[in-house]
């Protein structure tokens, strides 16, 4: 539950996986000169009340970067502030004052030569160079929120993506290490993308192949530190393409809907609705992920009730799994083949599955629970 201000807590304590400070890296082949006031100036153009503070800064603000070297960075631990902006549209009340919400952006500092960027490259799906192009870059660049964990997280990310691109077009950044995600992003494809897909780097992907032959688990990293459950599927028989977009589903429902979810509700994407459950995660980090059941025989996770869109076949006419995939609008499917195939082509009228359509398509209805 998040409380009366959007900060995400369990009774006095935030949420597992929940980031009072927001980071993320921009990446640079050569040293850059950072331009402040073009930075400021291009945040107006997306905050127009931002002012700024180019120093001196006072030693407490120097001691406060110390959140800053307890999360993983590309960098020395030699954080510079060199500037503060400030956005009262974006204020947090206190009890006895009202505080705008700031991004902190630092001076840049060479890259740890010791990192190891493996994990990182097998987990970013959208970038495209891979090792290679990550090698070219010595220069890293940090972003950060401050006094804006207690905004509610649509609005924190919103002022946050803003400063970002106004600093990506200022100083010709073309990669970001995108640090609460564990994923890199081209910095190009991120300004292209983000009007219009508000999670763009914030939420990655994952895909891990489990010891149980076929066994595919695929989660997502980032939605916990805004406060939101990240979500896991865990699956046989089911390809990695089948399960993502449902997961993709189920991500911008939750981050639509405030973050709340029930367990018993119905989520996805793709036409289809699975079972959630909030469950402890497979994977690290650890924390409370809501965990999607698409219905056996394709779910391997713990969950005991198999979801609404599976029902049982009245007759056995073939060999099979004995339970059907339901679309939304009724479409029934023996198989993840089936599915695939019908995916390209309507079936002819009046086939056993047009009429098997329509029976399900007069008895399909909605439970109140779907999103």
């Amino acid at each position: 539950m998040a409380d009366s201000a959007g900060q995400p807590r369990e009774g006095k304590r935030m949420k597992p996986g929940f980031l009072p400070v927001y980071a993320v890296e921009l990446l640079f082949r050569e040293e850059p000169k950072l331009d402040v006031s073009n930075i400021l100036h291009n945040i107006h153009h997306r905050i127009k009340r931002t002012a700024i503070n180019t120093g001196p800064f006072r030693e407490t603000e120097q001691v406060e970067n110390e959140a800053l070297q307890r999360k993983e960075t590309t960098g020395s631990d030699n954080f510079e502030l060199a500037a503060v902006f400030y956005h009262p549209d974006y204020s947090i009340a206190f009890t006895d004052a009202e505080v705008p919400a700031q991004t902190r952006l630092f001076q840049p500092r060479p890259i740890r030569e010791e990192l190891n960027w493996d994990s990182v490259l097998q987990q970013s799906w959208k970038w495209e160079g891979g090792a290679k192009r990550l090698g070219e870059y010595r220069y890293a660049v940090t972003l950060c929120d401050w006094y804006a964990a207690m905004l509610p997280f649509v609005r924190r990310m919103e002022m946050f993506q803003a400063v970002l691109a106004s600093v990506i077009e200022t100083t010709g950044c073309d990669a970001v290490y995108w640090q609460p995600s564990g994923q890199l992003v081209d910095a190009g494809a991120f300004l292209t993308a983000y009007p219009t897909e508000p999670l763009y780097g914030a939420l990655n992907v994952r895909v891990y192949q489990m010891q149980r032959q076929d066994e595919v688990l695929v989660d997502t990293l980032g939605l916990s530190s805004l406060g939101i459950p990240d979500i896991q599927c865990r699956v046989v028989g089911l390809t990695p393409d089948r399960v993502i977009p449902m997961i993709y589903g189920a991500s911008y429902y939750l981050y639509g809907s405030g973050g709340e979810v029930a367990d018993g509700q119905l989520l996805g994407g793709a036409g289809l609705r699975w079972l959630c459950e909030q469950q402890p995660s497979v994977l690290a980090p650890e924390r409370i992920v809501v965990d999607l059941n698409p219905g056996h025989p394709y779910y391997a996770g713990t969950q005991t009730e198999d979801p609404v869109g599976f029902e049982p076949e009245e007759e056995e006419e073939d060999e099979g799994s004995g339970y059907r995939l339901r679309e939304e609008d009724g479409t029934e499917f023996r198989s993840e083949r089936e599915y695939r195939i019908q995916e390209q082509k309507a079936s002819p009228p009046g086939s056993r599955n047009s009429e098997e359509r329509e029976e399900a398509g007069a008895s399909n209805g909605n439970d109140g629970r779907q999103s």
